[in-house]
């Protein structure tokens, strides 16, 4: 599947027929994950495995009028394994007083220089 190089998500109209949307992942866990998510909720889908596509190799097809639904599973499958963006607890709350200061700062500063 020939991708664009700056996307944020993992789901693409299907290339040969509209009234399907493509999801692909990585991970086999991932695509376990999503697998069970869509045979709970009686989803039909469409599976493939691409060995020979370098970054996924996990596909799934499944028909636009479960389109919304099946993106919260999506993103469901996909946030069950991801990493946090900062690991280190410490720094996450770091991050976010220091934002926080910098926010009311910024606040404070506004009233000032138009009171």
């Amino acid at each position: 599947m020939n991708l664009p190089s700056f996307d944020f998500t993992n789901w693409r109209e299907h290339p040969s027929d509209n009234r399907y949307t493509v999801f692909f992942f990585k991970t086999e866990q991932e695509s376990n994950y999503f697998k069970k998510l869509l045979e709970e909720h009686n989803v039909w889908y469409e599976f493939n495995f691409d060995k020979s596509e370098p970054n996924y190799n996990y596909y799934f097809a499944v028909n636009k009028v479960n389109e919304k639904q099946v993106i919260t599973y999506n993103h469901l499958a996909v946030g069950e394994y991801r990493k946090p963006f900062l690991q280190v607890p410490v720094l996450r709350y770091v991050l976010i007083i220091s934002m926080f200061a910098i926010l009311v700062l910024a606040v404070i500063s506004y009233y000032k220089s138009h009171s």
